[in-house]
């Protein structure tokens, strides 16, 4: 045992002394995977969103000229009508008793009824022939195609925004959007939400019943031209005060470069300042928890 023991040691010694510091290799320093984007340019409305309903301004009811028997109906309820088609034709009760017997002259006492207006039939009260109705009862209600009307309810703060002939974009409840016009501001306010009543002119190209309730998207800022990136770039603190995005300077590296932000979407953003170039690369996904300089390996999406 006392032999045994320095021995031991030596060959311990000896071994160590045979590994080279040299040859150690130390671990890779973790890099994030992130995929990348570029700045694009292009504008980001700013919308204030308000509510609105469907109207029509004239409705136009279809009245007996005589009084007289309705011989024939040419229409049903929603049908759509061309000016000057046939809606319905009355007689006289006197050409109506003769025109069942021998010898009567064909057509005599006819009245021919026909659509003033392109329109939608919304009420019939004449459903069938061989009715007896008096000179002004109606015989059904048309809704004039060209009468469509948006009324919006606009808070009275945002009246300076929905002038005569400024647009807005109108989203119906099935998510269809289509361009209006503001035509008339109606002279009062509602005393208790304080908004005032303005019109519209929908360019629908369909038919839109009376009384839809739609949301109306109202752009407040001015037109300009923006660097625009993903929303899923930009980085925040938890009071929304300060924002960045990561830019990389190589393959390899990314950096944190603070931005002041303008306009925003649900999935974009436009960046006011600093000014970038086009073939700068920024980190769109993995960007969240990133320190300010970061290694990084591009991944594809």
């Amino acid at each position: 045992m006392k032999i045994f023991i320095p021995t031991l040691s030596i060959v311990l010694f000896l071994l160590g002394a045979c590994t080279d510091p040299g040859v150690r290799q130390a671990n890779p320093a973790p890099k994030a995977q992130v995929t990348i984007t570029k700045i694009t340019h292009g504008y980001l409305p700013d919308y204030i969103e308000m509510t609105g309903k469907t109207i029509y301004l004239n409705k136009t009811t279809i009245t007996a000229p005589i009084n007289g028997y309705v011989t024939q109906v040419n229409i049903k309820q929603g049908d759509k009508v061309k000016k000057n088609s046939l809606l319905f034709e009355m007689q006289t009760p006197e050409a109506y008793v003769m025109g069942n017997k021998a010898g009567a002259i064909e057509n005599y006492g006819i009245i021919k009824i026909t659509a003033p207006v392109n329109g939608r039939v919304v009420n019939l009260n004449i459903v069938s022939s061989g009715v007896f109705s008096n000179k002004g009862n109606a015989l059904c209600t048309l809704l004039a195609s060209n009468d469509l009307m948006l009324q919006v309810n606009v808070p009275f703060e945002f009246s300076k925004f929905t002038n005569p002939g400024n647009r807005c974009m109108v989203v119906l409840p099935d998510g269809k959007k289509m361009d209006a016009v503001f035509t008339k501001t109606l002279a009062q306010v509602d005393e208790k939400s304080q908004t005032v009543k303005v019109l519209a002119k929908l360019n629908a190209g369909i038919f839109i019943p009376e009384n839809v309730i739609t949301k109306v998207l109202v752009d407040r800022s001015k037109k300009h031209n923006a660097q625009i990136i993903p929303k899923s770039c930009l980085q925040t603190d938890a009071l929304m005060t300060k924002f960045w995005i990561m830019k990389l300077i190589n393959d390899s590296t990314a950096v944190q470069v603070p931005v002041t932000v303008g306009n925003q979407t649900h999935d974009q953003a436009e960046i006011l300042s600093p000014g970038f170039d086009s073939t700068d690369l920024f980190v769109n996904q993995g960007a969240y928890g990133l320190s300010d300089t970061v290694l990084v390996q591009v991944v594809q999406q």
